[in-house]
């Protein structure tokens, strides 16, 4: 958290650079996110969140203030949670549950999938060809080294502008791959078996067969556990251990098939 603000009064245009790209990023996945447990919600019958206008992918109907000032100033945040009423579910609602909880995580894996597809095909036209074929493409698009995050972080041109061909596709790799990151910590995020998450849901409908009933009070006290535990980078540093592994799994079909 410290280290935001110290960048955004230290280097304050870098600052702004870096968090157009993020608050597009984590818009897109949020907003996806939100969508996708509305959209499963009514398909389960509940129609709570339609009325409520929250199944849609406009941001505007999605976004909470102070999610958004975290999300923009230290780079991670949240969305007005989706109304539901699990008692307007067809047929079983242990089951109708754990669908609409798995619905945005699915959704942030799809996208996880589609960015980094992206990110691929750009990163192919935007490298150098012999850098291409030295280093290999899926290297260069892995967050185990460091030429992704040169153009995630917007240093690419200044890092490795010599082995760079077509420099005009810079920022589409860097969208697609910031976008891709998201995602994927985004429904890695929300597998944390910790209220208000989705893994809570889950963990709940899986192992105890939907048995526990917090209260709002109670989803309030997990939402300050799991700022203080984002704020303090513990969260994070669970997050990390399964992001590269994840990312290594889609690549490593896509180095086979692209060569």
């Amino acid at each position: 958290m410290w280290e935001e603000l110290s960048a955004l009064l230290a280097e304050p245009i870098s600052f702004l650079d870096q968090a157009v790209y993020r608050v597009l990023a984590v818009l897109i996945g949020l907003c996806c996110h939100e969508w996708a447990h509305a959209y499963a919600a009514y398909r389960c019958g509940d129609d709570t969140a339609k009325r409520a206008g929250r199944l849609s992918l406009n941001p505007l109907r999605h976004l909470d203030p102070v999610g958004t000032l975290l999300m923009f100033f230290f780079g991670f945040g949240y969305a007005k949670p989706v109304p539901v009423n699990p008692w307007n579910y067809r047929g079983d609602r242990r089951k109708a549950d754990l669908l609409v909880s798995l619905a945005g995580i699915a959704v942030n894996m799809l996208l996880f999938v589609l960015f980094t597809l992206l990110t691929v095909a750009c990163s192919a036209c935007m490298w150098q060809t012999q850098v291409i074929d030295e280093v290999g493409l899926t290297t260069l698009v892995s967050y185990r080294y460091n030429a992704v995050w040169s153009v995630i972080a917007g240093s690419a041109q200044e890092d490795f502008g010599a082995l760079i061909a077509h420099s005009a596709l810079i920022p589409f790799v860097r969208l697609f791959a910031y976008t891709a990151l998201v995602n994927l910590n985004l429904a890695v995020f929300n597998l944390i078996p910790l209220p208000p998450l989705d893994g809570y849901h889950v963990f709940n409908d899986l192992v105890f067969r939907g048995r526990f009933h917090l209260s709002e009070r109670a989803f309030r006290v997990g939402m300050l556990i799991v700022l203080i535990l984002s704020a303090q980078g513990v969260l994070g540093r669970i997050i990390a251990a399964v992001v590269y592994p994840a990312q290594d799994l889609l690549l490593w079909p896509i180095g086979l098939i692209w060569g």
